[in-house]
């Protein structure tokens, strides 16, 4: 059963954002954590997103998988001078969601924030049960799939629209250096 505590954020999450992480939860190959985070778009960016005060969106975070090369620049650039081995795992999730290392599950914009987490709660239960397929997918527009994501690997996604990505994918791949040998 998927359980939810506080990870990050202010006392006023609804006025200021905050994140709250599940227990760790195994695929049989690893462990990983999902990831809330609740965003005030006021508070954010100033305005409403087409008449939408929230967003809550779900993550998979992985610390086996994204290597100790990303949890040390994750660590850097949160200011965190200990030694990869010696942290807890929660940190290493919140530091690498920070940095941008994980893989993105389930986001939903709204108006009320408790029906929103209780959505994100929802979409937990149904993306451990289905966590391969949520993987598998792509999760961005170059291709990168759950699985490239979570490993914080962007390179084989690139790799593959230099050689049969469509126009947009390819001219991505050469700006980003990968040009079809």
């Amino acid at each position: 059963m998927i359980k939810f505590k506080f990870l990050t954020g202010d006392c006023n999450w609804q006025q200021y954002g905050a994140k709250w992480v599940s227990n760790k939860l195994n695929n049989g190959e690893f462990d990983y954590w999902f990831v809330l985070e609740l965003i005030n778009w006021e508070e954010a960016t100033g305005e409403l997103n087409n008449g939408r005060k929230y967003n809550v969106s779900l993550f998979a975070v992985s610390p086996s998988e994204a290597g100790e090369k990303n949890l040390e620049s994750a660590f850097e650039c949160c200011g965190i001078d200990e030694n990869v081995h010696q942290i807890s795992d929660l940190i290493k999730v919140e530091a690498l969601h920070s940095y941008g290392v994980y893989t993105p599950i389930w986001s939903e914009d709204g108006n009320n924030a408790n029906k929103l987490l209780k959505l994100g709660k929802g979409q937990a239960k149904i993306n451990e049960m289905m966590f391969g397929f949520s993987m598998d997918r792509t999760v961005n527009k170059i291709g990168t799939t759950g699985w490239e994501s979570l490993k914080g690997d962007m390179n084989s996604a690139l790799r593959r629209c230099a050689v049969a990505g469509n126009p947009e994918q390819k001219l991505v791949a050469k700006i980003s250096g990968y040009v079809a040998a």
